[in-house]
């Protein structure tokens, strides 16, 4: 399998729900998954538990992606790159982004997301996303 339909694998899985074939068979034992940004989802996700989770709430943020492009660089590096769509109140947002996967082993060990807008990004996710109030979150650790 080349490293390229290893990463489209990964979405068909995905599409599927099928995240135990994915944490088994696609990812790396140690994966990583870096989202940059100033939101509640940027961070680096790392290990499979992870990951998933992260899908998840990628899943509820309501990005529509379309115009999606794979290619493999030299090195075995695959890019996908795609325009992602989001509308929050009464706004609607555009994400040209590209990702880059690392492929070690055949499986797929890191991930990074690069994005064209990453203000817009960041306005999205804080428009979905909202933090509980202080007082609540102060209770959580009580």
């Amino acid at each position: 399998m080349s490293n390229t339909d290893l990463v489209l694998r990964m979405y068909d899985l995905f599409g599927k729900g099928d995240m135990d074939t994915i944490k088994t068979e696609v990812f790396h034992p140690e994966i990583t998954w870096a989202m940059p940004g100033h939101h509640p989802l940027s961070g680096t996700m790392k290990g499979a538990d992870e990951v998933i989770a992260f899908f998840s709430d990628l899943f509820q943020a309501g990005i529509n992606v379309d115009d999606v492009h794979f290619g493999e660089l030299d090195n075995g590096t695959v890019v996908e790159k795609h325009h992602g769509h989001g509308l929050s109140e009464g706004v609607e947002y555009l994400f040209p982004t590209c990702t880059t996967y690392e492929i070690e082993n055949g499986r797929i060990r890191a991930v990074q997301v690069h994005t064209a807008d990453q203000h817009g990004v960041d306005r999205y996710m804080w428009s979905r996303f909202q933090l509980k109030s202080v007082a609540d979150r102060l209770l959580v650790g009580a």
